[in-house]
């Protein structure tokens, strides 16, 4: 997992950095419509969703196995919560279409506060449960995920 200001994304060794540097700069991502765009077909695709992030209790943790997720809030706060696979218990199956597992937690989380101009990447199999409520912020999310895919299972 990696927690950062996009501008300092060179900083790290994320795969396909410079594509989604290059799509943050050419669009005004608050204004995007929600949606699915592919960037490098499905090498490379971005989820764009607004919504009003919920208590963390209503969320689930997830992992996916295919793709990594680069996490860019464009507007807004939220908390993105993280925990050791060994606290987990899987709730569903494996997802192959949508590349996801849900879980339930019965352990520690650790919680990040991503605020406008901040992402996180989770890698796969790196259990996360983002989109929760942060006390100090009561509106609407806009924020850009970017499916990077890492393996061709």
């Amino acid at each position: 997992m990696i927690n950062d200001n996009i501008k300092q994304l060179n900083r790290y060794a994320v795969p396909k950095a410079e594509a989604i540097l290059k799509f943050i700069a050419a669009h005004n991502c608050a204004e995007l419509e929600d949606g699915e765009k592919e960037i490098e077909g499905r090498e490379l695709f971005v989820r764009i969703m607004s919504y009003v992030p919920k208590p963390a209790d209503q969320n689930k943790f997830e992992t996916h196995e295919v793709y990594a997720d680069l996490q860019y809030v464009a507007t807004g706060t939220e908390i993105m919560q993280t925990a050791e696979s060994r606290d987990l218990t899987p709730t569903t199956g494996y997802d192959a279409k949508d590349d996801y597992r849900f879980y339930n937690i019965n352990g520690p989380v650790n919680s990040l506060v991503v605020r406008s101009g901040f992402f996180t990447v989770f890698y796969p199999n790196e259990a996360h449960r983002p989109s929760c409520l942060f006390d100090g912020h009561r509106g609407m999310v806009k924020k850009l995920v970017f499916k990077i895919k890492m393996s061709n299972s």
